[in-house]
């Protein structure tokens, strides 16, 4: 492109001000590849209505001014026609302050937030219920969540609704742009989402505001786009829609099903929910300290039983067969930092660590043989794979994971690791909580012993995912399109 030529020799701060990073980036490409959910934020009558608690904010006036709520019908209406889910925001708290604890900075701020205007942000009353002329087009199914904060994605379960509808992209709309929509918009580029936001379809305190916000969401964090451009773009997205009736089962065959000792896995089918391009492999914590017989945590057995189930092996042949389908693979290993850094003197933590070093010295130091990956599958590791380092059981705790999860469109996860009941049982109930469609390659982890093994695996299946054996994942995954 001759925008990008003439990029050359241009200072940074020069190219930021001219072009749009996301435009240059050609974000519209992957939008229209990427299945994409609706946010409409916060359109609620405290807002949006002249007689609203926080009429004084004047966000109905800019709202009537550029037109906020006829647009975010149109883009409702187009989203419908493309099937693109629509999910709804409200900001409340708790009647009764049932959320709110006394002495706390959070509850006394809301108790001087209601001396001033009682019932501000209170659930179930007219201030906190949609605007009247955006309930005119909720469908009955619609998805509405109730938020505490600014984000829409903090402590809601948004996150999981994304991941099980396979999103990768969020169109959000809503107010107030320079609170509710920024801080939602950033949440989710942090997640690695492709968050556009548009523009005049959002509305806050007055027009400098709202775009001084756009102009920071559009420099580093999202593009934005009106309504116009997005209806254009929505003509060439690609993707097919969702469903729209939920799977009908017949309770007698479920019944009979049942009692063949069928699991639930198996009687919804779980292979039809795996899609390679939508897959990744974890490989958890097959490192020196579990799996070698030198290791320091030697004395637990996992490496026994390793060897006695040939779960290496096992790890092999599913990385092999996962990168046949162009199945991201991506390594996992658990340690903290050399010479204590991460860890804070006087915590409970640290003295868990000073113990656990008397007896196991060394034991989970990062940079050390016993804490990286297993010789036999060091080898193993791919130039393009990327090994994460942990510092807790979750593979999803204080790592970059999900964000990379996301950022490669991933819904489905295989897990294998070390140990069963430990490190991937977490990693597992996590990535479920979170809404992966999670498998467990059976006799691709081990434990310290057969019986917390094999415990591990059932409270899986019973609730959490299948849990497969190689030779079956294998023949499944080579027989994906």
């Amino acid at each position: 492109m001759a925008e990008k030529e003439a990029l050359e020799g241009m200072e940074p701060g020069r190219i930021l001000e001219k072009y749009s990073l996301y435009e240059l980036a050609g974000w519209k490409d992957h939008f229209r590849k990427s299945r994409a959910v609706l946010l409409v934020i916060d359109p609620q009558n405290d807002v949006l209505d002249e007689r609203g608690t926080l009429s004084f904010w004047n966000v109905w006036k800019h709202a009537r001014e550029v037109g906020t709520i006829e647009n975010m019908k149109r883009t409702i209406a187009a989203c419908r026609a493309r099937g693109i889910p629509v999910i709804w925001a409200k900001q409340y708290r708790l009647a009764g302050g049932k959320d709110v604890f006394p002495g706390t900075f959070d509850g006394d701020l809301l108790s001087l937030i209601r001396t001033i205007i009682p019932n501000a942000f209170m659930q179930d009353t007219w201030e906190t219920e949609i605007h009247g002329e955006l309930l005119e087009v909720m469908e009955e199914k619609d998805i509405v969540l109730g938020k505490h904060g600014s984000s829409m994605f903090e402590g809601t379960n948004l996150d999981k609704l994304l991941k099980s509808l396979g999103a990768r992209a969020v169109i959000v709309t809503g107010v107030l742009t320079d609170f509710c929509v920024e801080a939602t918009v950033r949440s989710a580029c942090d997640r690695g989402l492709l968050a556009v936001t548009v523009s005049d379809a959002c509305a806050t305190e007055n027009q400098e505001l709202h775009e001084k916000a756009l102009r920071r969401l559009e420099r580093l964090i999202g593009p934005v786009i009106d309504t116009e451009g997005l209806l254009s773009l929505l003509e060439e997205y690609e993707v097919p829609p969702l469903p729209r009736e939920p799977r009908a089962f017949d309770l007698q065959k479920v019944g009979e099903s049942l009692g063949k000792g069928f699991s639930l896995n198996e009687i919804v089918e779980w292979e039809g929910y795996l899609k390679a391009e939508k897959t990744a492999f974890l490989v958890i914590d097959a490192q020196n300290d579990n799996l070698h017989e030198k290791g320091s945590l030697n004395f637990l057995g996992a490496w026994r039983m390793a060897r006695e189930t040939g779960a290496v092996e096992n790890v092999k042949r599913l990385v092999v067969a996962c990168r046949e389908k162009g199945m991201p693979v991506l390594w996992v290993k658990q340690n903290r930092l050399p010479g204590g850094k991460d860890i804070f003197p006087g915590t409970l933590d640290a003295d868990t660590m000073k113990l656990i070093h008397a007896v196991l010295p060394g034991a989970f130091l990062g940079g050390t043989w016993d804490t990286d990956i297993y010789d036999e599958l060091k080898p193993f590791i791919g130039e393009d794979e990327l090994v994460i380092e942990k510092p807790g059981w979750s593979a999803f705790e204080g790592t970059p994971l999900e964000r990379y999860l996301n950022l490669l469109g991933v819904d489905t996860l295989i897990v294998s690791g070390f140990l069963t009941d430990f490190c991937v049982e977490s990693t597992v109930r996590q990535a479920s909580d979170k809404g992966f469609f999670t498998i467990v390659a059976s006799d691709a982890c081990a434990a310290a012993s057969r019986e917390d093994h094999e415990l591990a695996l059932a409270r899986f299946d019973r609730l959490i995912g299948p849990v497969i054996p190689t030779e079956r994942l294998v023949d499944t995954i080579r027989k994906l399109e």
